[in-house]
């Protein structure tokens, strides 16, 4: 993990599912580079918290969700309309499905990427902060989109940037590997894990001392983490990493947040 302490984007997401909303913004809390200060199924109720003031900060990426917004040509217009009232914001579109219409509409409104939320899941931290590497008319798109861009004639999808995968670890065993999700990702107790995997709370404290020593070993990050993170959110920050270019993790260790007045 990189620019722990140095990146502090500020999130806002409107997604009408209800089982997404709350775990896109739990991902999002675990990673201290990125903090939700608003969340909501309806855009609508976004825009009447700006106008009325109540919008406390100004949010640096905003995530939308792309399929319930009621067709392309909506899509495109909340995306403009975001981008003018907040210059410099990130848009980010998440969708179930790789809809061309709306593919093309997050492009030529200038949306920063189109991803599918099942490449995307407990990454979403990582992917948010990924797109701080971009130029400026970047695009991103997660794997599955990669194809419906290819049949798609816009200029950014043509130099469309594939958003890496996540980061693997190949000496975790699948035993280890579900006992690390359920306590590093779920927050679950030892004794719950035992119970959901049939074994003993000292095997399953086996496991996650195992999870931590592959994680360390394939990370030479130390020095990005702050005192007060706990091994768990150090685990979870690994766990979820991305598979960065090198470049890419440099710029984060020195990236500063500039904002727009």
């Amino acid at each position: 993990m990189a620019g722990i302490g140095k990146i502090n984007l500020k999130i806002a997401i409107v997604d009408s599912d209800l089982y997404a909303l709350p775990a896109i913004n739990a991902y999002f809390a675990w990673d201290r580079r990125t903090s939700v200060i608003f969340k909501s199924g309806r855009l609508e109720s976004f825009w009447k918290t700006f106008s009325e003031g109540d919008l406390r900060e100004t949010p640096d990426v905003f995530v939308i969700d792309a399929n319930h917004l009621g067709g392309a040509e909506l899509l495109g217009g909340a995306i403009e309309r975001l981008r003018a009232a907040f210059p410099g914001v990130r848009v980010i579109c998440l969708a179930q499905f790789a809809d061309l219409d709306l593919i093309h509409a997050a492009a030529e409104a200038g949306a920063k990427a189109y991803w599918l939320k099942d490449d995307v899941r407990l990454h979403i931290g990582w992917a948010a902060c990924a797109c701080l590497c971009l130029a400026n008319e970047a695009f991103s798109i997660s794997s599955s989109v990669v194809e419906a861009g290819r049949r798609l004639s816009h200029w950014r999808l043509r130099g469309a940037r594939e958003l890496p995968g996540p980061r693997r670890y190949i000496d975790f065993t699948p035993r280890v590997r579900q006992a690390a999700e359920l306590y590093v990702v779920e927050g679950m107790p030892v004794r719950l894990i035992a119970d959901e995997m049939g074994v003993g709370e000292s095997t399953v404290r086996g496991y996650i001392k195992k999870t931590y020593e592959i994680l360390e070993s394939y990370h030479d990050d130390d020095s990005d983490y702050p005192n007060d993170m706990s091994q768990q959110e150090v685990g979870f920050m690994r766990l979820t990493a991305l598979e960065l270019s090198a470049d890419c993790l440099e710029a984060l260790r020195n990236y500063r947040i500039v904002r727009q007045g």
